[in-house]
């Protein structure tokens, strides 16, 4: 039996406020992170999004010796909202996602950013 407290995913996960853009088919959301991790990255929206939803995103993130942030394209799933269901005068939904398609040099990118974020908090 596992214990229900115990972490399943295999990539921490690291608090970190960071530009998302989020493209939709309605347009392009500017939005902020609460917390990702190689693998995926949580965010508040405005708006509801169906869990299977699919994402073009891209982040900016700082890494050692670059002149200014990196910019990491990546695709990902919603896997859970919150609340579950879209509700009237809900203004703020947090959003999970799972990233399904990061190029190597991007993940690398990304990498190299959660590393400084590790470091900074030790």
């Amino acid at each position: 039996m596992t214990d229900r407290n115990e972490e399943r995913r295999g990539a921490r996960r690291v608090d970190a406020t960071l530009s998302l853009q989020v493209s939709m088919p309605d347009g392009v959301s500017k939005l902020e992170t609460i917390n990702i991790s190689s693998s995926g990255l949580y965010f508040r929206s405005d708006r509801f999004m169906e869990p299977m939803t699919k994402l073009a995103m891209e982040l900016e993130v700082d890494v050692p010796d670059a002149e200014g942030p990196a910019r990491v394209a990546c695709e990902g799933l919603v896997v859970r909202t919150i609340p579950e269901a879209e509700t009237p005068g809900c203004t703020a939904y947090e959003i999970a996602v799972f990233f399904t398609h990061i190029t190597s040099e991007a993940r690398g990118t990304l990498e190299r950013h959660l590393a400084l974020l590790l470091d900074a908090g030790t």
